[in-house]
């Protein structure tokens, strides 16, 4: 080999270590030192164990969102009561997935075309079937507010999901009407507000106590996936203390173990949705989901003494 051909090599062996050491670099800056962080809200301090969430109170167990269910899932235990909202005519925030009450009463309606007294009237156990039976039926089980809940259970942590099938138009008026039971029950450091859609979540970051904790709408959650999927972590800068998910979305794994690691060192809570089979439940609490939201809490509780 010629001195000049040696000379060349070695200058090519110079600029390929320095342009992937220029590369490594880039790749430690994006992924690997975390930049952004949130400060873990009190909501979630302190947790020794991931967060038993009640869907809507445990659905399987007693009728959606009532008061059998939630005192049921806090008798059994849980660590949070979840429910969804919906505003009524006048103004109240009910307890209620649906925006119609077709499927869950007696009755045929929107929630936000009834005053609470005609909320009130219907039968919230209606629809509860259980072995062929419907026992709930009949018994006075009402539809619940916000309020009654938080009178009712002031010891309890509470995620609340405002429907983006709420008329957007009164989207400020219920960021107002929630922050201001909230800060009425001094409950700050208990609620979580969720949306599906995360420009409600910034309606009622306009309006809330800044130390309310908050969730992810789907914008929200797309972001920190795509950024994780591409190996851009440190792009993604955190605006919210949690995020629900799902197991997958689009075809892509949103339980593995590198993106719960990577929210744990931003201080990003990870809550999976809606999750009903035990061997589903211990998968997620051996990778390091920080929550699970259920509808059989009774099951994950069993599972989790299991452990200790």
């Amino acid at each position: 080999m010629s001195q000049k051909n040696k000379s060349n090599r070695e200058k090519l062996i110079h600029r390929s270590s320095i342009t992937l050491g220029i590369l490594g670099a880039i790749y430690v800056v994006l992924n690997l030192i975390p930049i952004h962080s949130v400060d873990v809200k009190p909501f979630y301090q302190n947790l020794d164990r991931p967060l038993v969430i009640a869907h809507q109170g445990g659905e399987h167990l007693a009728p959606s969102s009532t008061m059998p269910a939630f005192q049921n899932a806090v008798n059994l235990g849980v660590d949070v009561l979840e429910t969804d909202i919906h505003i009524s005519k006048d103004g109240h925030l009910v307890a209620i997935h649906d925006d119609t009450v077709n499927r869950t009463t007696d009755g045929t309606g929107a929630v936000n075309d009834l005053t609470l007294d005609e909320l009130k009237e219907l039968d919230a156990g209606y629809y509860f079937e259980k072995d062929g039976e419907h026992p709930y039926r009949g018994q006075g089980i009402e539809l619940v507010t916000v309020e009654e809940l938080f009178e009712k259970f002031p010891d309890q942590r509470f995620l609340i999901e405002i429907k983006d099938t709420n008329p957007y138009e009164r989207m400020d008026e219920i960021s107002k009407r929630l922050n201001e039971l909230i800060e009425t029950h001094q409950l700050v450091d208990q609620v979580t507000i969720a949306s599906f859609d995360h420009n409600i979540i910034e309606t009622f970051k306009k309006h809330a106590n800044p130390d309310i904790a908050v969730s992810g709408g789907e914008q929200e959650v797309r972001k920190f996936v795509i950024t994780h999927k591409f190996h851009l972590k440190n792009l993604y800068k955190p605006s919210v203390d949690s995020m629900q998910l799902p197991l997958e979305a689009s075809g892509y794994d949103l339980t593995t173990y590198d993106l719960l690691d990577s929210a744990e060192r931003m201080g990003l809570q990870i809550h999976y949705w809606t999750i009903n089979d035990q061997d589903d439940m211990e998968t997620l609490i051996n990778r390091g989901a920080h929550g699970i939201v259920t509808d059989r809490p009774d099951l994950m509780l069993e599972l989790l003494d299991e452990e200790e």
